[in-house]
């Protein structure tokens, strides 16, 4: 076995690869590209396994078959089943989810905090340690709110909205120091515009010369000796048919899972690692609902940031924030009439704006386990996330009709439009059913949680899984609860403290 540093595709070695590394990490996202520099910084050397490729800015496709094939986990036909069917789309790549969201980047609320260390016991989440992480994220990330002139109308006509509103608005800070506002923010950032974490902390990690990223690689299982794991084997994968190529085996002295809210409690369970009693439970997301709008000029909302506005309504519950999606999503959102009534709709694509609401999960209850049918991701739309998604539906639609809508389409079945704004809440009553709301699942967190007590959670407030000398948990899995903002620097911090905390005994 050897240590090899620097970016590999293990598709190229074929046959049977060995590697051997003070720290394996699985998984290449927020979360294990973090640990990975602050592990390669603390003296260790350091190999992250990625199922998905290595890219470059001039490597993305503005296609979604080429997105949905290359950069999605199941090709986007991720999906939550319960009281109505949510897609919950997830990153694949080096880099993972970082390639495909809109760069938003938040600190971690402070009343969050502080409940993970009250509430759950993790007293490493001190506000100093965390201040200190979050500042170095921001810096590492060049985190900036975009000029004026990317923005453009979508963001534009949004905040002008909320302003005649009297609405806590602000433009979104994002990790997109050199953004040209494409809009393709969903399909791998073509100008290189956006940092994402292949770009900065695996550079940082690669930099020092203890690390190595092998892509093409899925890790299936574990192999232990008393309370520790001694190794991980895989398949090497063509990266274009998923055709398995050969193996890969790992060996170490400590080992990450930085898989995502899915694919690490999964790993877990597979191997035996941790039992189902808490791992792969408590799975939250950020329920969003969007509403269109169609204003009498020109608003090419595919133009511009992706994701460049939001109202602050957090003590409501929830965030307004500003999207665009593509031509055929926007299409499928329509509960217009086949045929003519639709069409006329779609012949004005560039007169319609899109915004929506994203709920802090607070009474829903998600899980993720494996059937003999393969993975079953379940998740039940609580009462007052569906009365939140309600009120903040409502709440977009009056900002656009603030800022000169004619009509707006909102993301409820059955409902084609709502054409003034006194008929807001009772086309958008609170009594709709989760199952005519047409809902998008951001940001899944909570799976392996954070905890002080191995009875209530799967990890300690090391990150190190319960029962295991040298195996942790570096991604969204471990936060104790939903975050109810978008998660990307929270997941590093918290990708950051693993490593370190493994880098120092």
């Amino acid at each position: 076995m050897s240590f090899e540093p620097g970016r590999h595709a293990a598709s190229s070695r074929g046959g049977a690869v060995e590697i051997e590394a003070d720290v394996v990490v699985i998984g290449a996202g927020a979360g294990g590209c973090a640990a990975a520099a602050a592990l390669a910084q603390g003296g260790l050397r350091v190999v992250l396994l990625e199922e998905g490729r290595h890219w470059e800015p001039q490597d993305f496709e503005p296609k979604t078959s080429f997105a949905f094939k290359h950069l999605y986990q199941t090709r986007g036909a991720r999906s939550l089943r319960g009281n109505t069917v949510i897609p919950m789309p997830g990153g694949r790549g080096v880099g993972g989810s970082t390639l495909i969201n809109s760069a938003i980047c938040f600190r971690c609320p402070e009343e969050v905090l502080q409940s993970w260390r009250d509430e759950h016991g993790c007293g490493t989440l001190e506000p100093q340690r965390m201040e200190r992480y979050f500042d170095r994220i921001w810096e590492v990330l060049g985190v900036a709110v975009n000029p004026l002139e990317v923005q453009r109308n979508n963001n534009l006509i949004f905040r002008q909205g909320a302003e005649a509103l009297g609405l806590k608005g602000a433009f979104l800070a994002r990790s997109a120091p050199g953004c040209v506002g494409c809009g393709i923010c969903q399909y791998g950032c073509p100008s290189g515009g956006k940092l994402s974490a292949d770009r900065t902390f695996l550079v940082e990690a690669l930099s020092t010369g203890r690390a190595a990223a092998w892509s093409d690689c899925r890790v299936r299982s574990a192999q232990t000796r008393g309370d520790r794991v001694v190794s991980v084997t895989g398949d090497i994968l063509d990266p274009e048919t998923q055709r398995v190529m050969g193996t890969i085996q790992a060996r170490a002295e400590a080992f990450v899972v930085s898989g995502g809210p899915v694919g690490s409690p999964l790993f877990l369970l597979a191997n035996g690692l941790a039992d189902n009693t808490h791992c792969g439970r408590h799975l939250v997301v950020h329920p969003t609902a969007g509403v269109l709008a169609r204003f009498p000029w020109e608003i090419k909302m595919w133009s511009g940031v992706t994701q460049g506005y939001y109202v602050d309504c957090w003590e409501r519950g929830f965030l307004l924030q500003t999207y665009t999606v593509t031509p055929d999503q926007y299409y499928l959102q329509l509960q217009t009439r086949p045929g003519v009534p639709t069409l006329e709709v779609m012949a004005d694509l560039s007169k319609l704006a899109s915004a929506g609401a994203l709920v802090h999960d607070e009474d829903s209850q998600g899980r993720v386990q494996h059937t003999p049918a393969g993975p079953d991701l379940s998740y039940h739309l609580g009462d007052g996330d569906r009365r939140r998604l309600i009120d903040g539906m409502r709440l977009c639609s009056e900002v656009f009709f603030a800022a000169g809508a004619t009509e707006i389409f909102p993301g409820r079945v059955g409902q084609a439009r709502i054409e003034r704004p006194d008929r807001i809440e009772a086309c958008l009553p609170h009594d709709v059913p989760a199952n005519q709301l047409l809902l998008y699942a951001s940001h899944p967190m909570g799976t392996c949680r954070m905890g002080a007590d191995p009875a209530t959670s799967v990890v300690d407030p090391r990150g190190r899984v319960w029962g295991w000398s040298n195996l942790s948990v570096a991604d969204a899995s471990i936060f104790p609860t939903s975050l109810g903002v978008n998660p990307q620097v929270t997941t590093m911090a918290l990708g950051l403290l693993v490593g370190e905390m493994i880098a120092s005994g």
